[in-house]
């Protein structure tokens, strides 16, 4: 028990540090005048209904967001603004790296190998603010994914559902997440077989529920005009080109995923069976979408992938590697 404790102290307090460092970070990259005032101007746009796509339909963050601003305004909090955006991203942040800390023990790490992963991952966050703003639905998404990871993992599939009702109000991105349950329960050795009947009865569930959501939405706003990148390209094919072509993108993504995504691929065989499930679940489709609706030089958008598969996978391949590696005799300490 006293262990266990010592465990969570370690794990709250290297959180508590690290978002700490993350908010200063962040807030002192532009400054704080800048968010209270460009970045004010975009959740107003979104919360009146004026944006364009695909920020209009992403509601969830941006109404919590504004509600913290209209309390801090009510309670008399100076600069009600920025303390809100200061405030919910320190919270954003803690419960992301907490959930990052349980969902890589959970795939077998040790507590100080999660916080190694969130270090790496704090770093990538970091690195990942060009031509951006707060935009608070990224690091929800990478709540919401890690949430449904631990379910999937846990063997609670049914607390997807109510899981589902919030996300797609986030990101379209969380369509991801019914293949993660889906694709964690195809056998396909010895032979191929279909999950359950209550698993396909989930994933059908939270489809449907990403489907009436996502469509819904765009009933309700309408058809908006797409916001045209800095890039000015438009998707698909244009904007594709660009994001592969330009040079910034390659170097911003070295900046953001570092080597880890090679390390966890050459790591392939260390991982266990339900993190490959969801590799093929979401980078396969994350990666092409993003290149061709997205600027990819906005590396904070390849976070989930970097925390959910990419982290976890390149510490399992450090144990699996560094457990069956023969010792270096050259290394051994002189004896005395």
């Amino acid at each position: 028990m006293h262990n266990v404790s010592r465990q969570i102290l370690l794990v709250l307090g290297s959180t508590l540090f690290l978002s700490v460092y993350f908010v200063h970070y962040q807030i002192t990259f532009m400054g704080l005048e800048w968010y209270e005032t460009v970045q004010w101007e975009r959740t107003l746009r979104v919360i009146n209904g004026e944006s364009g796509t695909p920020w209009q339909y992403r509601l969830f963050t941006e109404g919590m967001v504004y509600g913290l601003v209209r309390l801090f305004e009510v309670v008399g909090i100076e600069r009600p603004i920025g303390m809100a955006f200061i405030f919910f991203r320190f919270v954003q942040s803690m419960v992301s790296l907490n959930l990052a800390v349980w969902y890589y023990r959970k795939l077998g790490l040790h507590t100080l190998e999660g916080l190694l992963g969130i270090g790496l991952l704090t770093w990538g966050m970091c690195h990942g603010l060009y031509d951006t703003d707060m935009t608070f639905n990224t690091y929800t998404d990478m709540s919401i994914f890690l949430a449904a990871g631990l379910l999937i993992l846990y063997e609670r599939p049914l607390w997807l559902l109510p899981l589902m009702v919030i996300a797609p109000f986030n990101r379209e991105t969380s369509g991801c997440i019914p293949m993660m349950l889906l694709f964690s329960h195809v056998v396909l050795k010895p032979g191929f077989k279909l999950p359950p009947k209550k698993i396909l009865w989930i994933v059908a569930s939270c489809l449907l529920l990403w489907l009436a959501t996502v469509g819904g939405l765009r009933l309700v706003y309408g058809m908006r005009p797409y916001i045209v990148p800095t890039a000015g390209k438009e998707p698909i094919l244009p904007l594709l080109t660009f994001n592969l072509t330009w040079w910034r993108t390659w170097v911003f993504l070295f900046a953001t995923l570092g080597l880890l995504p090679l390390m966890a691929l050459v790591s392939w065989k260390a991982w266990p069976v339900t993190l490959r499930r969801f590799f093929w679940a979401v980078v396969p489709v994350w990666f092409p979408v993003h290149f061709a609706l997205a600027h990819a030089p906005e590396t904070r958008l390849f976070l989930v992938p970097q925390v959910l598969i990419f982290i976890p996978g390149a510490l399992l391949g450090l144990r699996y590697y560094g457990t069956r590696s023969p010792a270096d005799p050259s290394l051994a300490p002189p004896v005395s």
